[in-house]
Parts: C-alpha cells; sequence; structure tokens
C-alpha cells in the first residue's frame, strides 16, 4: 500500500518564563536573556504536526484531515493564550522551552492518533526566525 504524510499547522500564543531550578534571576537571566523576565514573556507560536501512515484503498486516506485537526485544536485548547508556568496542568514543573514543548506535546498527540497512523514530526515555530523540529523519542 502507498504510504503518505499529513501535514497539519495550527498558531496559538502563549507567555512563559525560563528558569533553571534553585537558580538566581541573574543565573537565569544570563542562561536564558529576555525569556527570563520576572514579568514573563509570551510567543505566538506555529505548531506544525507531521503524521505518516498507509493510504487506506476503501477511503484514499491516511486519515481525516478534520480529525487531525480536532486532535491539535483540543490539544492546543489546553495552551493558548495561557502562561505556561502556572495555567496549564500537564506542564507543572516543565521549563517551557521550545524543545519541551515538543516533547510534551508529542506524547499527548501521538497516544490521539488512530491505529496505524504515525506522529513523524513536530515543527514548533516560536519565532520568524527560530524554531525547533522534533521526531520523537525513540529516533536516532
Amino acid at each position: 500500500m502507498p504510504v503518505a504524510r499529513l501535514e497539519h499547522q495550527a498558531e496559538f500564543c502563549a507567555a512563559f518564563k525560563l528558569g533553571l531550578s534553585g537558580a538566581s534571576a541573574e543565573e537565569d537571566r544570563e542562561a536564558f536573556g529576555i525569556c527570563a523576565s520576572p514579568n514573563y514573556h509570551g510567543h505566538n507560536y506555529m505548531l506544525t504536526v507531521v503524521v505518516e501512515g498507509q493510504v487506506d484503498v476503501r477511503t484514499g486516506m491516511v486519515m481525516d484531515l478534520k480529525t487531525l485537526e480536532s486532535e491539535v485544536d483540543g490539544l492546543l485548547a489546553e495552551v493558548d493564550h495561557l502562561n505556561l508556568n502556572v495555567d496549564v496542568p500537564f506542564l507543572e514543573g516543565v521549563n517551557p522551552t521550545s524543545e519541551n514543548l515538543c516533547i510534551e506535546f508529542w506524547s499527548r498527540i501521538s497516544s490521539r492518533l488512530p491505529e496505524g497512523v504515525r506522529l513523524e514530526e513536530i515543527r514548533l515555530r516560536e519565532s520568524r526566525d527560530n524554531s525547533v523540529i522534533y521526531r520523537g523519542p525513540d529516533r536516532d
């Protein structure tokens, strides 16, 4: 059977503050710059989710794109226009770097996909110039 990849993109906005456990404000500022601002900092993120699977001979689809959109939108409803440090239970205790967001998003999205559909990649763009690509915990 043919294999195809699907992508879905969605935007969300969030505030956050990066910090090292037990570090002083000066140490955090040295490590994370403006992202360690004591009054928080924000991004307009663009999340891209890439899935892969066999094209079903009956439907002609890997999965319904509306289903993928719904799953991503459900995740983003948990973070959009919120403070990632204090408002998002699944991020409690997580330093909300873009890398860590990808790791946390991966576990939530991969568990919601239909059987036979694999999460291949998450891309999280935090600005025009900077993004993170994560390909899962089992990637070499």
